[in-house]
């Protein structure tokens, strides 16, 4: 973490090992350089956090429809809660980027903590771009070219790696590149991930899954991952290319109620 510099009217800091914290009240509409710099910031760090922020649905909308299209679905705009009684609302989820089984992969995600049990519930994160960055030369080579058989799967499904079942129960299925350049910033980033991915197409499925663990291993790896403890009034905004997204069972977190926007590509 690095100290806060201010810089065409927005205070922000670097954060470790990667993201942005702005310190900035979102409430009031962006504008002139100071807009471009908030902008800026999630293009080059693919994660922006804000602490102490009272956003209302249409703000946090106003925010994101700058970086795309709002997808204005129910299940995907609007409110994650824990006082849903359905067994969704508290099972862990393996780490994934979002609708990544389908052609247009959503650009960003923001989460907005309007009421949580301080620092009980977290969200994981992992920077795919930087993974594939620094992945082996050797494991660089298989991957790229590779394409990988792409699954959104059912309800006991989504907290383990679909890789480890030779065929995993799916609702959707589709074939997409192993590696996948993000076209916000036109950077590749590692494209597999634990809850999507049942296996990389012409290969045996021992030999698949052993790829996909190796990488997984590089990917997953502690130093290329950060949690994000919740607390009221948190706004986090990442690219949901540049990053995949994770978080344990909320059993026993308490009430956790998250406001969701989401913008398309």
């Amino acid at each position: 973490m690095t100290d806060w510099t201010c810089e065409d009217g927005l205070k922000w800091r670097a954060l470790s090992p990667f993201g942005a914290e702005i310190d900035h009240d979102l409430a009031a509409p962006l504008a002139g350089e100071t807009k471009a710099r908030f902008y800026g910031l999630l293009a080059k760090h693919g994660y922006v956090l804000a602490r102490g922020q009272a956003l209302t649905m249409e703000q946090q909308t106003e925010l994101m429809q700058r970086i795309g299209p709002i997808i204005r679905r129910p299940q995907e705009n609007g409110y994650i809660s824990t006082d849903v009684e359905a067994p969704s609302s508290r099972t862990e989820l393996s780490f994934h980027a979002d609708a990544a089984y389908t052609d247009a992969p959503f650009a960003a995600i923001s989460l907005h903590a309007v009421d949580v049990v301080d620092d009980a519930s977290g969200t994981r994160f992992v920077n795919a771009e930087r993974a594939y960055a620094t992945l082996p030369q050797e494991l660089r080579a298989r991957l790229d070219g590779s394409c990988a058989e792409m699954i959104s799967p059912t309800l006991e499904g989504v907290g383990v790696r679909a890789c480890d079942q030779r065929e995993p129960a799916a609702t959707e299925r589709s074939k997409h590149p192993a590696v996948r350049v993000n076209p916000r910033t036109g950077r590749p980033c590692i494209g597999v991930s634990e809850m999507h991915t049942a296996r990389l197409c012409g290969m045996e499925w021992e030999e698949s899954r052993a790829l996909l663990g190796a990488v997984y291993d590089h990917l997953y790896a502690p130093e290329n991952g950060v949690e994000h403890l919740w607390r009221r009034g948190d706004i986090v905004i990442w690219d949901n290319l540049t990053l995949q997204h994770a978080r344990g069972s909320l059993a026993g977190a308490g009430r956790r109620v998250l406001q969701r926007v989401v913008a398309g590509a």
